[in-house]
């Protein structure tokens, strides 16, 4: 997630809003460029603008992947993630870099269009998130829930705090407070990650 200075929280769950769809609760708050807001597990996440140190690690991770011949490689793009059997939207997130698992077709690009802006879900191949003092656990348990729930094969968590490199895969969705990932590799930063479902190892030395 974003690098914050300051998180505001707002607890609120789709019934309780005035709009249909978090997706057009968010549209509808016209945030200024640079902040980001996301819906987590029932609640709106307002961030400002990352940090240097955050931005240039995203951007560092984005052009290996690229480098590694992963061509779909992202950032900052949004999804809304709303799983088989689910009674409502479950995340709308903007992962800080990722691999999409297919070029958009004309049906992705409808459904963003249908939803401001924000494509499906199930076009992730890998998410990843760079955490910052103040948002650490919500990448560490919110997010992993949400993006477990979801079912996005690979979850990289870069942990600054921690200094470790974390890769989650095969994702168990159990509902809200139970969905996990089944595995688990981590190395400290500065080493090679590898990376299950036929990705590249991720070399982390590029981080420090």
């Amino acid at each position: 997630m974003t690098a914050v200075a300051q998180e505001k929280r707002c607890q609120a769950s789709v019934g309780e809003l005035f709009f249909e769809h978090p997706t057009k609760f968010i549209a509808a708050l016209d945030a200024p460029k640079g902040v980001r807001v996301e819906y987590i597990e029932g609640t709106y996440y307002v961030a400002p603008p990352a940090g240097d140190q955050h931005n240039n690690w995203a951007g560092l991770i984005y052009s290996a992947l690229l480098t590694s011949g992963e061509h779909l490689a992202r950032t900052t793009n949004g999804f809304c993630a709303e799983p088989p059997g689910a009674k409502h939207v479950t995340g709308a997130f903007i992962p800080d870099f990722l691999v999409l698992s297919r070029t958009p077709t004309d049906a992705d690009e409808n459904y963003r269009h249908a939803h401001d802006g924000w494509y499906p879900s199930d076009m992730l191949r890998l998410v990843g998130e760079i955490t910052s003092p103040s948002n650490h656990r919500i990448d560490r348990e919110e997010k992993y829930r949400t993006y477990a729930r979801a079912m996005i094969p690979v979850y990289v968590l870069i942990d600054r705090q921690r200094q470790l490199a974390i890769a989650f895969s095969d994702p168990v969705d159990e509902g809200a407070d139970d969905s996990h990932y089944k595995t688990e590799v981590r190395v400290k930063i500065g080493d090679v990650l590898a990376l299950p479902d036929g990705l590249p190892p991720l070399d982390t030395s590029v981080l420090t």
